[in-house]
C-alpha cells in the first residue's frame, strides 16, 4: 500500500519516455524538411541565371520563328552542363511548343505562367516551386526567364533544375546515406536523454520517499503520542478508584464489615486486572509493530478456532453463529486469529445489548467472517480509522483491543471492514483467503 503513492513515477517514466521518442521523430522530420529544402533553395540560387544565359546567348526564338535545330542544341548544351536540368520552351500563355524528349512523357502541355512571372520580377532570389509538366503532382524548383523580341514578348524559357533521374538518385543517396546517419544521431540523443532523465527521476523518487517517510514517521510519532495520552487517561481511571478502596480500607481498618471488607479488596482487584489487562494489551501491540516481530503461520479450520473462543469468553451472552461448522482451510497465525475473534466478541459483549450473530461465508474463493450486535453506535472517528488503508491516524479516543484486531489483519493482508446499520447495529467483517494447498494459498 506504501507504494501507491509512487505509482506516479512509473506513469513519469512513460510519459517521459513517449516525449523523449516524439520530440525524437519530430526532429527527424523537422530534420529532413529542413535539409531539402535548404539544398533546394541553395541549388535554385546558384542556378538562378540558367534560364536567363539561354534566352540571351542561344534563344531558339527569332523573327522567322521558332528554330528547333537551335533549342536541340540548347538541349544538348544543357546536357553537358547539367544533366539534371529540364528545359522547356514555351509561349507567352505558357504552353508548352517545344522539349526534350517523348510527347507521351508530357502529362500537362499548359503551364501557369503566375510562379514565373514572379519569380522573374524577383530577379532569381526568392525560394519557390513551379508545376512540373512531367510530374504536375509535385512542384520543383526551376529557373525561368522572358524571351523578348522587338515586337513583345515571344515567350519564356522554364527550365527544371532536378529531373527525375536526378531525384531517384538524390533519393537513393539519402536513403543510403543520410538517413541512416540521421536516425543514430536521434537515437544517440533519445538514449542519454532517457538515461538522465531516469537517473534524475530516481533522485527525485528517492527525495521524495525520504521526504514521505519522514512524514510518515513524524506524523506516527505524533498520533503515537496522542494515543498514549488518551491511554494513560484510562490507566489513571481504574488506578485513583483502586487506591481509593485500598485507602478506605487501610484508614477504617477494624471498622469494616468482613462483607464490605471483601467488597473493597474485590474491587481493588478487578480495576487492578482491568489494568493489567491494558497494559498486556498495549504491550501486545507495540510488539506486533516492531520490525522484528515474525507470524507464525500455518493452515488450519478457522471455524473449530471460532467455536473454541466463543465457548471461551461467550460465558452468558446468546450468539447465534450461522454457519460455524464450515471446514474452509486458511493460512495465518493460528494464536493472533484466536485474539482477533476473541477481541470481537468480547468487544460486542462489553459494548453490545442482547444477542450477538456471528457468521462464516464463502465469497470469492474467500472465507468472510461477520458479526454484529445492537449497541451504541460507532463513531465516525473510528469508522474512518477501521475502514482506512493502513495504520491510518488513531482515533483519540482509545480502542486498544479493536487496534490489536486491524494490526493482525494488517499483517495477514485481510480486508477489515466496519459500518453501522440503521443506526444501531454495529458490523465488523473481515475477509481471508481460502487455503488450497501449497500451490494454490
Amino acid at each position: 500500500m506504501r507504494q501507491q503513492p509512487f505509482a506516479i513515477f512509473r506513469r513519469i517514466y512513460i510519459v517521459v519516455f513517449l516525449l523523449i521518442a516524439l520530440l525524437g521523430l519530430l526532429f527527424i522530420g523537422v530534420t529532413y524538411m529542413a535539409t531539402t529544402s535548404f539544398y533546394a533553395a541553395s541549388t535554385q540560387l546558384l542556378n538562378k541565371d540558367v534560364a536567363a544565359h539561354i534566352a540571351k546567348f542561344t534563344s531558339p526564338y527569332g523573327r522567322e520563328g521558332f528554330d528547333r535545330q537551335k533549342a536541340d542544341s540548347v538541349f544538348y548544351q544543357a546536357m553537358v552542363i547539367s544533366p539534371s536540368a529540364e528545359v522547356y520552351f514555351l509561349d507567352t500563355v505558357g504552353r508548352v511548343i517545344y522539349f526534350h524528349g517523348a510527347p507521351a512523357e508530357i502529362q500537362h502541355w499548359q503551364v501557369s505562367v503566375e510562379p514565373l512571372q514572379r519569380y522573374i520580377r524577383s530577379g532569381g532570389l526568392h525560394y519557390m516551386n513551379g508545376p512540373d509538366p512531367r510530374d504536375p503532382d509535385h512542384p520543383k524548383i526551376f529557373s525561368a526567364a522572358a524571351v523578348e523580341g522587338a515586337g513583345g514578348r515571344l515567350g519564356y524559357i522554364y527550365v527544371i533544375l532536378g529531373n527525375q533521374q536526378y531525384r531517384s538518385v538524390t533519393q537513393m543517396l539519402v536513403n543510403s546515406r543520410v538517413t541512416p546517419a540521421v536516425l543514430a544521431a536521434v537515437l544517440f540523443i533519445v538514449a542519454v536523454s532517457l538515461v538522465v532523465t531516469v537517473l534524475y527521476i530516481r533522485r527525485v523518487k528517492r527525495q521524495f520517499e525520504l521526504i514521505d517517510n519522514i512524514n510518515r514517521v513524524t506524523a506516527s510519532e505524533k498520533e503515537r503520542r496522542d494515543f498514549m495520552v488518551n491511554i494513560s487517561h484510562d490507566l489513571r481511571t481504574p488506578l485513583a478508584i483502586a487506591r481509593g478502596y485500598a485507602e478506605t480500607l487501610l484508614l477504617k481498618k477494624g471498622q469494616l464489615g468482613v462483607e464490605e471488607e471483601s467488597a473493597y479488596g474485590g474491587l481493588v482487584v478487578s480495576k487492578l486486572q482491568q489494568v493489567e489487562k491494558m497494559v498486556s494489551q498495549l504491550f501486545e501491540l507495540s510488539k506486533m509493530e516492531s520490525a522484528s516481530f515474525e507470524m507464525q503461520r500455518e493452515p488450519f479450520v478457522f471455524s473449530e478456532v471460532l467455536q473454541e473462543v466463543i465457548g471461551a469468553v461467550a460465558g452468558d451472552l446468546t450468539v447465534d453463529c450461522r454457519n460455524c461448522t464450515d471446514g474452509s482451510y486458511v493460512y495465518a497465525d493460528i494464536s493472533m486469529m484466536e485474539r482477533v475473534v476473541q477481541n470481537l466478541v468480547v468487544n460486542a459483549k462489553a459494548y453490545g445489548r442482547g444477542r450477538v450473530m456471528i457468521e462464516l461465508s464463502q465469497v470469492g474463493g474467500g472465507l468472510v467472517f461477520r458479526i454484529e450486535n445492537e449497541g451504541e453506535p460507532l463513531t465516525g472517528e473510528l469508522l474512518d480509522w477501521i475502514n482506512a488503508s493502513g495504520d491510518g491516524a488513531r482515533p483519540k479516543k482509545p480502542a486498544i483491543g479493536l487496534a490489536i484486531v486491524k494490526k493482525i489483519l494488517a499483517l495477514h493482508s485481510y480486508p477489515f471492514h466496519a459500518e453501522v446499520i440503521n443506526e444501531k447495529l454495529n458490523v465488523f467483517s473481515f475477509r481471508m483467503q481460502e487455503y488450497r494447498g501449497e500451490g494454490g494459498r
